[in-house]
Formats: C-alpha cells, structure tokens, sequence
C-alpha cells in the first residue's frame, strides 16, 4: 500500500491552515507525514497552535512545521517536498480542505495504475465546504438570477479553460490512453492541475527539481509550470469521486491589477525559460498576450465600476515584452524576480498610504 504526504505553505493564516489541517487528520486514509513550511514573521507561535490543538489528535502521523526564509510558495513548496518520504506527496494551499475520503480516492489512482501511467492526480472542486448540508445553505443564501453581463458573457466563459490560460513549453499538450484505468476507477483526463489540489508521485516531482523558483511570493502559474513538465512523461488525471473545497477571499482592486501582470508575464516567463520550439517564439508570446487583453477586457465589462483594472494589468504587461524577449534566458532568470518584487512593493506601498490617507 502507498503512503502520502502533505505539504502546505502559509502565511498569516493560522485559523485557516489548522481548519485545512484538520480536513487531513479526519481522512479516512491518513497522511504519513504533514509538513507546513510557514513564512510568517511569528511562525514559532502559529506552530505551537498547530501542534497543540492538532498533533494529539492524531499521534500516528509525523508532523514536520518549519519556519521559511522566503515568503514565496515556490520556495516553501520545496522545502516541503525535501522533508517528503511518502511515495505521492499532497500539494494543498492553506485554505483547501478535503472530503473525508479525499485521500483515499486518490491514493485508489495511484494504486490502480500498476503501469505508472499516471504521474499527478488532482481533485474535483467542491461547491460547498465539506459537512455542509447543501440544501440549507440554499435556502439561506437564496439562489442569484445571473446578471444580463453574465449572460451575455457566458459564450466566452470556455476560453477559461487550462490549455487556454498557458502556453504549451513544446507547443502541444501531452494526452495519454487512460481508458483502462478509467475502467478500475472514474478518472478523466487532464492537461494541467490546479495549485490548490495537486498531487504527484514523489519519484516523478522530485527528479524534476521541483517548483521553479524564478517565481516569487504567491508565485502565479507555478502549478502550469510544475504539471506540465510532469505530464512530458507522465498522465495527469483527475479523481472523479475525490472532493475538496477552496475558500477563496474577494481580490482588492490594486491586487486586481498587480495579479493579472504577473499572471500574464509568470506564464510568458516560464515558456521562454523552458520552450523547445525554435522559431516563432515571439509570435506566440504576443498571440497569447493579445488573446489576455480581450478577455481581461471581457472580465472587466461584467462589473466596470473596478475601473478596468484588469485590463490595465495586461495593457503593462505588454509594454514589458519587447525587454523581456531580448533577453537571454540567463539574465531573464536574474532579472524577473526582482521586478516581481518591485511591483509587488510599490503596489503594498500605495495601499499603505491610501490606509493612512483615510485614517488621516
């Protein structure tokens, strides 16, 4: 039987990393190990929290909680993965928490596979958080007529897709026969995993050295990156009956505009540090670039009282490329970490001073 861990990076989250936490001890099939790398400054406290409320309650598991050096989930990620000795290792965001049988789900993949088809298993996103009675909740909250922008805008809602979103290292997707597996256990076919559900084979991740740290802080697109080298040589499948919810929180109008440069130029980044394709690269940076800006623009018109501020984040974008593309992949590797950081600061600047404006 395979055994699993789970990796969780964090920071300044404590009561939702120990409710995620909680999702993991409370799996029909336990984790190994769990490690949390924690980049907060007071990471020692929120690690006595953790371990106090938590780690009694399940003493067969090892708990690993380390404090980062780099507040970056590329970073801890791999940290996280250098503690890992489980044959899959769980990569789960602080604020996902899995079904109870989760775990088990997906371990059943992975055991299945007798061929090592498979090389990364995800899970299907849950609308509701696990123990929630759906038809309460309903009834509570009442159920939304989608606004007329909605409507109109829902024919473009396919161009959301994964392979829509990325650019494809060696200018294709990688596509495996799964169907005999998909006759022991309901899985589906997948060209990239999403960040807060992914989980990979530890001899297939490890080999590949992991998250590519050109990314910084939150790190946008690093799950693309790390899912499609895997998928070079391996299947990536999701686990139909494997459920986890992700509670996300409402983005900040600045962090709008921050997010969307950084997920257009991480993306733009990753392919010419990793392509194989020898001509055209520039084509295709800009066909991507430009197919950004409508639907940013398209995202924008479903509630313009933002400001247009995705739009603008991809209009900025593009004004980087024509540097970007002249430099050699040596010095884009030197150079783009520190303009993440410079965006990133200036922004948090400017959001500082406008609190201090109104407090004033």
């Amino acid at each position: 039987m395979l055994n699993w861990s789970l990796v969780v990076c964090t920071l300044n989250r404590r009561e939702l990393l120990a409710q995620s936490l909680r999702s993991a001890i409370k799996q029909t099939r336990l984790p190994k190990q769990i490690i949390v790398v924690d980049a907060s400054n007071n990471w020692e406290l929120a690690k006595a929290y953790i371990l106090d409320s938590l780690a009694g309650e399940s003493e067969s598991i090892e708990w690993i909680y380390v404090g980062s050096e780099q507040k970056s989930a590329t970073y801890q990620r791999n940290v996280g993965l250098k503690y890992c000795e489980s044959d899959v290792v769980f990569f789960l965001d602080d604020d996902a928490f899995m079904y109870p049988d989760c775990a088990e789900e997906i371990m059943q993949v992975y055991e299945k596979d007798n061929s090592h088809l498979v090389g990364g298993v995800t899970a299907l996103l849950a609308d509701l958080p696990p123990g929630t009675v759906a038809n309460q909740v309903q009834n509570e909250k009442g159920v939304e007529s989608p606004s007329l922008w909605n409507r109109i805008l829902q024919p473009f809602h396919k161009f959301w897709s994964s392979e829509k979103l990325f650019i494809p290292y060696d200018g294709q997707y990688y596509t495996y026969d799964i169907s005999e597996l998909a006759k022991q256990i309901p899985i589906l076919s997948e060209v990239t995993l999403h960040g807060c559900r992914m989980t990979f084979r530890t001899s297939v991740v490890k080999p590949i050295g992991g998250f590519d740290e050109v990314l910084i802080r939150g790190a946008i697109a690093e799950d693309d990156d790390i899912s499609y080298k895997v998928s070079r040589k391996y299947a990536l499948v999701a686990a139909e009956r494997a459920k986890i919810f992700h509670q996300e929180t409402e983005i900040a109008r600045l962090k709008r505009y921050t997010n969307t440069v950084l997920l257009i130029l991480n993306i733009i980044v990753l392919f010419l540090l990793n392509t194989t394709i020898q001509s055209g690269v520039s084509f295709l940076v800009y066909r991507f670039a430009i197919k950004r800006i409508l639907l940013e623009f398209v995202r924008d018109c479903a509630k313009p009282q933002r400001g247009f501020a995705h739009v603008r984040g991809a209009l900025y974008a593009v004004f980087w490329l024509p540097k970007i593309l002249q430099m050699d992949k040596e010095q884009l590797r030197d150079w783009y970490p520190q303009f993440q950081a410079q965006l990133m600061d200036k922004k948090q600047a400017f959001r500082n001073s406008a609190k201090i404006s109104t407090v004033s």
